[in-house]
């Protein structure tokens, strides 16, 4: 690890180290191709690794001119290698121990140029990498990373054969109420369906001069059926599980149900409520004098969900895949993201691969602003010194994989308990399970289990469940409402 740091490369360093003795070794192409697809990396002659450690063997001057030549000549050559990322400052001589070796940093290649390959087949010759090494990359990676070059968004494209009788008039109706409550007297919401599906970029005339839908239109407001001739593998599915294995799942949602759109943003509708139900909000809490119902935990797992629908790549495999186990959140959607690892985690630049579905979510608040949802997320679960989220970046699935834990916030900024901190909360340690109970209806007009579980300190909403029922029994309080929307009055 001395060696490394000489070199100044840490031990998570994407690196590989070749001894080169009889020459400049063949898989250094591969390896080239495999970190400019990739994050970047260093590649290393003169030094032998065994597992985690380096012996520097060292090249002569000799070697380093020779090797240099070769691999300058090979790099430059379109019949051998697709591109030349490199400048000169990549490839240097450094001295370590008083021996000699050739350093060549390869940078991760910008989407424009991916993807790098070797030879002048790019389905036989395209490499990434992972923890296990360089892998040879399938066709589907390879023509994702080809559609990845374009700067028109693919989302945009007309769909010709396809009129607007592909769309679900119901996903448009509901998508326009909500746009008409967010943005009263906008221009927009007088306009009938077919304009206000242009102005959206959701349908564009096509070479007919008739309508058609655009690739995004399709995704976003389409029939599942009609989306899947498009996008063979197009697929989301929502998932709850438990630990009893001989249960499957808890419930579960599909596009291709048949009893609903199976569209992007019903599917976004229908998971975004769902998904967010373990998130416990203090019951005593106000912001400006308002109940806090939703926090900015809530706003960032439906951020989440929407880039995960912007960022996919609906021609890979798999889809969109939602599992909520408990607590335990993932988001998995196909395709690498297209910027680097720094880039993605700073955010600002998050270079969708679906820009104008993005667009169509920002319209309604949702995702508003390109590139903020990494932050938003880590932001909001480090204020609630929540577990910190993890990405898990599949190159070998060309996935990218979310895993978030919720749980009871315990802060919520900007937020002021209504009680008089020092009468109040005293009174509420001595009074009865019942009576705490009754002053939050009476403070708010109801309550659900959950802030009745949070109230009288349960564990669970069972314990809270047998206590609502023995004051409904004393006709205390009644039952309104069914299923999740249950709430209990005075």
């Amino acid at each position: 690890m001395e060696i490394l740091s000489k070199l100044n490369l840490d031990e998570n360093h994407e690196r590989e180290c070749k001894l080169a003795a009889g020459g400049l070794p063949e898989s250094i192409w591969e390896t080239y191709s495999s970190f400019a697809n990739t994050n970047g990396g260093t590649i290393l002659l003169g030094i032998r690794e065994h597992r985690d450690s380096f012996a520097i063997e060292g090249l002569t001057d000799k070697q380093i001119i020779k090797y240099q030549k070769d691999f300058w000549s090979t790099l430059n050559d379109r019949n051998k290698v697709s591109k030349n990322i490199l400048l000169n400052h990549h490839v240097q001589v450094v001295e370590v121990d008083n021996k000699k070796i050739l350093k060549i940093d390869v940078p991760a290649a910008d989407r424009h140029d991916k993807p790098v390959y070797i030879g002048t087949d790019p389905m036989k010759g395209t490499y990434k990498r992972d923890y296990e090494g360089d892998f040879l990359c399938t066709e589907e990676a390879v023509r994702a990373m080809f559609a990845d070059q374009r700067d028109v968004s693919g989302d945009v494209e007309v769909l010709d054969e396809f009129g607007l009788d592909v769309l679900n008039q119901d996903t448009i109706k509901g998508y326009r109420i909500v746009f008409e409550q967010l943005h009263g007297g906008h221009p927009w919401n007088t306009l009938e369906n077919d304009e206000f599906l242009m102005k959206l970029r959701a349908a564009a005339k096509n070479k007919k001069g008739t309508l058609s839908p655009t690739i995004a239109g399709l995704l976003f407001f389409g029939e599942a059926y009609h989306i899947t001739e498009v996008f063979p593998n197009y697929f989301l599915d929502y998932r709850e599980e438990c630990d009893d294995k001989a249960v499957r799942w808890l419930f579960r949602t599909h596009s291709n149900e048949g009893d609903w759109s199976g569209n992007v943003y019903d599917f976004f509708s229908k998971v975004r409520t769902r998904m967010d139900d373990d998130v416990a909000v203090p019951f005593a809490n106000r912001r400006d004098g308002y109940r806090i119902d939703r926090v900015d935990v809530h706003d960032a797992l439906e951020e989440a969900l929407a880039n995960a629908l912007a960022h996919a790549n609906y021609y890979g495999r798999r889809g969109i895949l939602v599992i909520k186990k408990g607590k335990e959140i993932s988001i998995s959607n196909p395709g690498t993201i297209r910027v680097t690892k720094e880039e993605f985690y700073a955010g600002g630049n998050s270079d969708p691969r679906n820009p104008n579905i993005l667009k169509m979510f920002g319209f309604v608040n949702v995702g508003e602003r390109a590139g903020s949802g990494v932050d938003k997320i880590m932001t909001a679960w480090a204020e609630q010194n929540w577990k910190k989220p993890e990405f898990d970046f599949s190159e070998r699935n060309d996935r990218v994989t979310l895993k978030l834990e919720v749980g009871q916030v315990v802060y919520i900024p900007g937020a002021a308990d209504i009680r008089n901190e020092n009468t109040v909360k005293t009174e509420l340690t001595v009074m009865s399970k019942e009576d705490k109970i009754l002053e939050y209806i009476r403070l708010n007009g109801g309550i659900s289990s959950q802030e009745a579980a949070e109230i009288g300190g349960y564990k669970s909403k069972t314990g809270a469940r047998k206590l609502l029922d023995k004051m409904i029994a004393k006709g205390l309080i009644k039952k309104s409402g069914n299923g999740p929307a249950t709430k209990y009055v005075i």
